[in-house]
């Protein structure tokens, strides 16, 4: 993809694709594009999950995107819900995000488009939000291991779309099952790539793996009808191994 841009608005930065933006017939981002409760009037909620905090679903142009707040996680969260500290723009999460992202289109990995993200500062720390391209026709794996099995093809498919992420160096910080997405032609997507990157060595690709583990093993304990067994888990290292 073409260089990251960005408009300032007083202590709000806004970083954008001009190309993604063509693609979509969007035109230049601003702050509002961010805000779900003041949206420009082009833009629809189609709808909202909520986890750790609200993703919200917008329609624009007859492209559909996400909106997503950074919020923070653990014991740490109880301080500081949502701020961060500011030691450099280029190296603030949004920021950092939209150019994995934007590699990871370069290298034709199945992997969100990334639209713009905004950095809001506010002296030493700062506040952000980032707007990716929905994908198609796609259901999280975990909301489908509650309702049905997946076949030995599909968990196979999982196990060698991560590997194809581990080829190219990828370190998927938060691999769990409710990151990885599978769409209505069976391909698995890998999503959320905040504090992920790049990274040099090989050790650290078995540990992924047994990140995703844990959250399947984890999801069985909280969910009796979960399904997910030992066989399933074989698949996915199979499709990995191939």
């Amino acid at each position: 993809m073409h260089p990251l841009s960005y408009i300032q608005f007083e202590q709000t930065h806004v970083w954008f694709y001009p190309e993604a933006l063509r693609q979509h017939q969007l035109s230049e981002p601003t702050p509002r594009w961010f805000e779900p409760h003041h949206l420009p009037h082009e833009f629809t909620i189609t709808g909202s999950a909520t986890g750790r905090g609200t993703t919200w679903f917008l329609a624009v142009n007859n492209t559909q995107l996400v909106l997503r707040h950074y919020q923070r996680g653990g014991l740490i969260s109880r301080l500081s819900r949502d701020t961060f500290m500011l030691f450099s723009m280029p190296m603030t999460r949004p920021v950092r995000e939209l150019r994995l992202l934007a590699q990871l289109q370069d290298w034709h990995l199945p992997a969100p488009q990334p639209i713009a993200g905004r950095v809001i500062r506010n002296g030493l720390v700062w506040r952000g939000d980032l707007l990716t391209v929905k994908i198609p026709g796609a259901s999280d794996v975990h909301s489908l291991l509650l309702s049905r099995s997946l076949s030995i093809m599909e968990w196979r498919h999982i196990g060698a779309t991560i590997r194809r992420f581990h080829n190219r160096q990828v370190f998927h910080h938060d691999l769990n099952i409710h990151n990885i997405m599978l769409d209505d032609e069976g391909q698995a997507w890998l999503i959320d790539f905040d504090k992920c990157g790049v990274r040099n060595g090989q050790r650290w690709k078995k540990a992924n793996l047994a990140r995703l583990k844990r959250s399947l093993d984890k999801e069985s304990v909280c969910n009796p009808n979960y399904h997910f067994t030992s066989d399933n888990w074989q698949a996915i290292l199979d499709g990995y191994g191939r």
